[in-house]
Formats: C-alpha cells, structure tokens, sequence
C-alpha cells in the first residue's frame, strides 16, 4: 500500500489543517504528507518534494508525539499490510505462471488432436484405397510386360 494511500485512510476529511496552504520560501505549495517511520509513525508534516535547488523546507502538523501505544499499534499494522502485499504479490505471480502452463497444455492438446484426426483421415484414406485395388473396381493402369 503506497504512503498516499495510507495518507488517505489516516487522515480525517473534516480535519482544518488539510485545507491550509503552506507555501515554502519558493512559492511551492505544499501538501500535508504522513510520516511512517518508526520514531513518528501516522504524524503529519509538510515538506518540499526534492528538487536541484535543495529547498530543504520541513514542518511538522502539530509539535507533540504520538502516544506510545498508538505507535506499537500503527508500526504493528503497517508491517503485517507490508507482509500481506508481499503474500498478496506471491499469490498472483504464481496464478500469472498456472495460466501460462495451462495455455501450454491447452495448445499441446489441441495440437495432439489435430495429429490424431490426422492419422484417422490417412488410415481412412489407406483403407479405402486398398479396397479398391482388392475388389479391381480401382482405375489405375496395370503394368503389362513384354
């Protein structure tokens, strides 16, 4: 799940502070972004995207900490979403491999098929022929020998 994601399901859409514009010394404005570090799990701050003039602008939403408690518990459901994407990833690249080997086999049969009908049509076709030279109602011309 990518930190804009999380930024989404973290933040409560009547709170004031994600509609104030915050400007950095460039005239950039600026979005609130969460933090998901281990130190400053779900707390909010603006800063200003990396460019080559290194604005280095950074503040914090609010200037106190998230409680210990609440820090365990985000960083605690962070790694298992993380695992769960990893599992989640596993999963489908191993469904995307059983359609290729499935595509495979469909086409191996289809081909096994066509090589039997065939064999069927040739052994039709023998049979048939060999019918009529048995029975000399076939037209083909007898050799004569001097």
């Amino acid at each position: 799940m990518s930190n804009a994601m999380l930024n989404r399901i973290c933040n409560d859409e009547n709170d004031p502070m994600l509609s104030v514009k915050l400007r950095c010394k460039h005239g950039d404005l600026l979005s609130m972004q969460t933090s998901w570090s281990e130190h400053n799990p779900a707390r909010g701050f603006w800063s200003r995207p990396y460019h080559e003039d290194a604005c280095n602008f950074f503040r914090w939403r609010d200037s106190e900490d998230v409680d210990i408690r609440s820090k365990y518990v985000i960083l605690r459901l962070a790694k298992r979403i993380k695992e769960l994407e990893e599992v989640l990833a596993s999963y489908e690249s191993r469904v995307e491999s059983n359609q290729v080997v499935m595509k495979e086999k469909k086409k191996s049969k289809c081909c096994k098929l066509k090589l039997i009908v065939l064999i069927i049509i040739v052994c039709f076709l023998f049979l048939i022929l060999t019918k009529n030279v048995k029975d000399g109602s076939c037209r083909c011309v007898q050799p004569q020998f001097p």
